[in-house]
């Protein structure tokens, strides 16, 4: 079948359903990376205690931002990773162009989150599990979280993902322009997390735009336009690399 008779729909489908079995050991190390988050706050992410005579009562605190956090972090370093050239090059079993792969990717990685963020959402339950097989029969909600609630909070975790997973493919688009960029821009953003300063006005906006939105669906339009730059930037990037080195 030659590409005049190919949509392009179609050949993103195919490229797509590829890259789920070839890319499938990356979510091997979101699964290892979400459980040490849940070893690591094992006792507890805060502790209360108070006491009145004769009695004393001790209360833990349990989290899934540690499991989300690393999550995060994997998404990054894995969007990153299938831009690189070993990844790239796989697409050359199909009849292929750059604007058939990246939306590949892009699909992949819209996928991947929506399973990374419903994985590290859905800690909170092993988080308990474990809990109770240690003995903490008291563990329970004080305040349980509504149906809506429930869906709210994973949706903006998979947003978040997706969030970081869009700036980790762009970075890795660019690194793949000039071999030196490998090297300029993880010391560039070294340097910037110890030199700026994040108390700056214009970092604190940046940060209320994105993280500290009380509107659900002004979040959710905010993050997803953010993300149709990113990817969009990530197409025009691709654009200037070579057919195959």
């Amino acid at each position: 079948m030659s590409l005049n008779n190919m949509s392009l729909g179609t050949l993103v489908g195919k490229q797509y359903l590829f890259k789920w079995k070839a890319f499938a050991g990356v979510f091997n190390s979101m699964i290892a990376l979400q459980l040490l988050a849940i070893v690591f706050t094992w006792g507890g992410t805060g502790q209360h205690g108070t006491s009145m005579g004769n009695v004393s009562i001790s209360m833990n605190f349990y989290s899934t931002d540690g499991a989300i956090g690393l999550t995060l972090v994997w998404a990054f370093f894995s969007s990153i990773l299938i831009t690189t050239k070993s990844y790239r090059n796989d697409d050359y079993l199909f009849i292929t162009n750059r604007l058939s792969s990246n939306l590949a990717n892009m699909a992949f990685l819209l996928a991947a989150s929506v399973v990374a963020g419903l994985t590290a959402i859905c800690s909170q339950y092993l988080i308990q599990m474990i809990q109770y097989v240690r003995g903490n029969t008291l563990l329970t909600e004080a305040l349980p979280l509504t149906l809506g609630e429930w869906v709210s909070g994973a949706v903006a975790t998979i947003l978040y993902v997706l969030f970081i997973a869009a700036i980790g493919y762009l970075i890795g688009c660019v690194v793949q322009l000039h071999r030196t960029l490998v090297v300029i821009i993880p010391v560039a953003l070294i340097g910037f997390l110890f030199i700026y300063d994040f108390d700056e006005p214009g970092f604190i906006s940046l940060f209320e735009f994105y993280f500290q939105e009380n509107n659900f669906w002004l979040f959710s339009v905010k993050i997803l336009a953010t993300v149709l730059l990113l990817f969009a930037a990530s197409i025009l990037v691709s654009n200037r690399q070579e057919v195959r080195k």
